[in-house]
């Protein structure tokens, strides 16, 4: 008996296996998720069940005998994973879109054709079988390619958000994980790599890293709950008076009123308090006092910056860029620049 061969065995059983019961329990837990609103989850905990007895069937296939009908109904799954990931992204970045059955049926119908017909396709190395299980693999491609472009052309018809991005980051990482579960199974086609383990160390590696990140961001399975479902405001509109709004601070330097309010502007700018909030927070990605601030520090920094006001006290700059006290300008400064406004002038000094 050779120990370090039953050692390296026992490994690949370990990590498979670990990739297996991840990929089942994701998908026990987003069936059965409270939060029913959200289309996504359906698609993603079904991709997950399809790989995970992919996975399985890789296991039991390197330890026992199968029939070629059962191994070609396996690699038929291969067909589910390219509609499960265009909808689960479709769903998860655009969940409000509507989607008509037949569209579901069209996607899906080619697994139930094909899957009845493989029943009559020999799991041997005929051309014609080869080229049919190629197929498999192309399909699954394609999807996964479209999708990857769908998701950096699509153009949201809200207000992106920062939690938007998020959403999108993390379903690049999964359409890139999906690819590379097609691309190793090419691979495995043309005798590159090996069957068993490539296959399962794989998902179990694709597995852990969804599982961190996952854990990390729960509120990705959930839904969103919408602080401005009953604005009118469209991006185009906001993103019109956000450059409205900068350029009221860049060019007219309305910061520099240390009696600026949210309301005073607002009225300036023909649009209410609340809509002026929301372009703000969703638009720049942050609230109004930070917003106003960040102007002020920056023109509070051009004057310690600038050797001809040396002489001034730090006070006098400060009122001088719009803050109406010295402690809430010496705070604010601390926090945005990471340190104090004397530090920073005595730096340039030296320079």
């Amino acid at each position: 008996m050779n120990i370090e061969s039953e050692f390296f065995n026992r490994f690949e059983l370990l990590i498979s296996s670990i990739g297996v019961i991840l990929g089942f329990l994701f998908s026990i837990q987003l069936l059965v998720k409270k939060d029913k609103g959200l289309k996504a989850n359906l698609f993603l905990s079904l991709y997950f069940l399809v790989l995970s007895l992919r996975a399985t069937k890789a296991i039991f296939h390197n330890y026992y005998e199968m029939t070629d009908s059962f191994l070609a109904f396996f690699l038929c799954l291969f067909l589910l994973i390219g509609p499960y990931t265009w909808f689960y992204v479709k769903h998860r970045y655009c969940n409000n879109t509507p989607v008509k059955k037949l569209e579901y049926y069209l996607h899906f119908t080619p697994f139930c054709l094909i899957t009845i017909y493989s029943v009559f396709v020999p799991n041997n190395n005929f051309t014609y079988t080869s080229i049919f299980y190629l197929g498999l693999f192309l399909h699954g491609l394609i999807y996964c390619f479209y999708s990857l472009y769908w998701l950096i052309n699509i153009q949201s018809d809200t207000i992106v958000l920062e939690r938007q991005e998020t959403i999108k980051k993390w379903l690049l990482f999964f359409i890139l994980s999906t690819i590379l579960v097609f691309i190793n199974a090419i691979l495995i086609f043309f005798d590159i790599v090996p069957f068993y383990p490539s296959s399962t160390f794989l998902f179990s590696f694709i597995n852990i890293f969804m599982a961190v990140l996952g854990y990390k961001n729960l509120w990705l399975f959930e839904m969103q709950k919408e602080k401005y479902s009953n604005s009118t405001l469209n991006t185009k509109i906001a993103r019109e008076y956000s450059n409205q709004l900068n350029q009221f601070m860049e060019k007219d330097k309305l910061y520099l009123d240390p009696e600026l309010t949210l309301v005073k502007l607002a009225e300036k700018m023909n649009i209410s308090s609340k809509q002026l909030s929301q372009i703000i927070n969703q638009i720049e990605h942050t609230n109004y006092s930070q917003y106003i601030a960040r102007y002020r520090v920056e023109e509070a920094k051009k004057y310690l910056e600038n050797p001809d006001y040396n002489n001034y006290k730090i006070s006098a700059i400060a009122y001088e860029s719009g803050f109406n006290s010295i402690s809430s300008f010496n705070t604010t400064f601390k926090n945005i620049t990471k340190t104090t406004a004397i530090d920073y002038r005595e730096l340039f000094m030296k320079k």
